[in-house]
């Protein structure tokens, strides 16, 4: 029987999501709790690999384990075993078998949203949720270079240390905006599938577009170059957030819909 979670968390403090021996991370988390449930080691598998710092609202893994017990009564025994910085907000009973639900391979996008704040003071509030920049920003002239973003392109100058010599660097983009919201500027991309820092290094060339210090052309330039560490500011973990994954065919929270009995419960407990 394979089960299907999406899980929210605050990557403040996790040594990212992937498994680590020696560090907090969220997959050992959540198999610590299956632990504590199922009295076995049982392992989960997480559809996007986040670095330590990045948040998460929409990350999405599965695990297998025969149980009479309810998608819905796991969602809440696993919230329960776990810090609240960890939640599962839904869970589900998935297609098993050779071809059953793989949540990183029928993924068919990931969105993105790094938040930058460009207050006076940096904020007290949701400090641990943005990155703030001393400049103020201008949202026009980055949106402008975000259209550069969209469609397929080799993104190898924004590929992190972590991207594999012979890995292929070409990635499609469907949507990439920028929008103000207050002191808050939030940088949102869906594609297909990222690179390592992508993400991060994407917005640190937004930063030097909305300060004025690059022109909105320097992501078409570093896009045909395709150099290794063309782009080599990352901006902090603390302002990006992993929002959504995306199935063909998605149901509730994008997990494909079976036929079942199991009735859910979408509230985080």
């Amino acid at each position: 029987m394979r089960f299907g979670l999406v899980v929210e968390y605050d990557g403040t403090d996790f040594h990212g999501s992937q498994l680590q021996s020696n560090a907090r991370t969220v997959q050992g988390e959540i198999e610590h709790a299956l632990f504590n449930i199922f009295h076995t080691t049982i392992r989960i598998y997480l559809a996007s690999r986040t670095d330590s710092g990045v948040h998460a609202r929409g990350q999405v893994g599965r695990f297998n384990h025969e149980t009479d017990m309810p998608a819905d009564r796991i969602r809440i025994a696993l919230n329960h075993y776990m810090k609240d910085d960890v939640r599962i907000r839904y869970a589900q009973i998935v297609k098993d078998g050779y071809n059953g639900f793989d949540p990183r391979g029928d993924a068919s996008s990931r969105t993105y949203v790094y938040t930058f704040n460009d207050a006076r003071s940096a904020p007290a509030l949701n400090r641990q949720y943005v990155a703030h920049v001393r400049k103020k920003l201008d949202v026009e002239a980055m949106n402008i270079a975000c259209r550069s973003l969209l469609g397929s392109h080799d993104f190898a100058a924004f590929a992190g240390p972590g991207t594999p010599i012979d890995a292929s660097t070409r990635r499609q983009v469907k949507s990439a905006m920028t929008i103000r919201d207050g002191d808050n500027i939030k940088f949102k991309i869906t594609a297909n599938a990222y690179l390592h820092q992508q993400i991060r290094r994407v917005a640190g060339v937004l930063y030097d577009v909305g300060c004025g210090n690059a022109p909105h052309e320097v992501i078409c330039k570093l896009l045909d170059s395709a150099r290794r560490g063309g782009a080599t500011q990352v901006m902090p973990a603390s302002g990006l957030c992993l929002e959504s994954i995306a199935y063909d065919g998605s149901g509730l929270f994008g997990l494909p819909v079976i036929p079942t009995s199991d009735s859910f419960d979408i509230s985080v407990n």
